[in-house]
C-alpha cells in the first residue's frame, strides 16, 4: 500500500507543474484533503471516482486537460466533480498524464497499475485482520493454560510457567501493537 505521505508529494509536485491553472489547483487541494481515498492508477477502467489530469505538450493528439467521471457520469469541471463526490466515501482514482511521466520517480512509486489493485489491498488487510485476531486468540488460550498451572501445578513447573506467562504477554502486546496498525491501514483504505 502507498503511504499517504508519497501521495502527498505527488499532488504537491504535480501542483507545482500547474500553478498557473487554478481549477486544477483547487481540484489538487481538494484532493490533498482527502488523500486517504486518493490512488493513482494507470488504467482508471471500473472506477467509481475516474479523474485524468493531462498537461502533455509533446503530444501527438491532444487531449482534454481534464476528464473525470463518477460512476460513469462526465463531469465538466473540476467544481462540479468536488461537489458531485464531497459526500461520497468511495475511493478516487487519479491517473495524471505529463510529460515524462514515465520518468518521474516520484509519480512511479505511487503509481498502481490498476482499480483491482486497491480493491485487492482492502481484501489483503481483512484477511491479515483475520489472521492476527486468530493468533492472538490462540495465545491467550496459552495464556490462561499457562496460568492455570501455575496456581495448580507442582512447584517445580512454577518458573517454567511464569516463562510462559511473560512470553504471552509479550507475544498479546506485540499482535495487538500490529492490530492497531493494519486497523489504521484499513480506515485509510476505506477513506474514513
Amino acid at each position: 500500500m502507498v503511504s499517504r505521505e508519497k501521495k502527498l508529494d505527488a499532488l504537491y509536485t504535480f501542483s507545482v507543474m500547474v500553478i498557473q491553472n487554478p481549477l486544477f489547483s483547487y481540484l489538487l487541494g481538494y484532493l490533498a484533503g482527502q488523500i486517504d481515498r486518493v490512488h493513482f492508477v494507470e488504467d482508471l477502467s471500473g472506477a467509481d471516482i475516474a479523474i485524468r489530469l493531462c498537461i502533455r505538450r509533446s503530444a501527438l493528439w491532444p487531449r482534454e486537460p481534464f476528464q473525470a467521471t463518477v460512476r460513469g457520469v462526465s463531469m465538466p469541471s473540476p467544481l462540479s466533480l468536488v461537489r458531485a463526490v464531497n459526500n461520497d466515501d468511495s475511493q478516487i482514482c487519479v491517473f495524471l498524464d505529463f510529460d515524462s511521466a514515465h520518468e518521474a520517480a516520484w509519480y512511479r512509486e505511487v503509481l498502481l497499475p490498476d482499480v483491482s489493485y486497491i480493491k485487492d489491498a482492502a481484501e489483503a488487510a481483512r484477511e491479515e485482520s483475520d489472521n492476527l485476531r486468530r493468533e492472538m486468540n490462540k495465545t491467550l488460550d496459552i495464556y490462561r493454560e499457562c496460568k492455570a498451572m501455575l496456581n495448580t501445578g507442582p512447584p517445580e513447573k512454577k518458573e517454567e510457567m511464569s516463562f510462559y506467562i511473560r512470553l504471552a504477554e509479550q507475544q498479546l502486546r506485540s499482535l495487538s501493537s500490529q492490530l492497531e496498525d493494519l486497523n489504521k491501514r484499513m480506515k485509510e483504505l476505506k477513506g474514513s
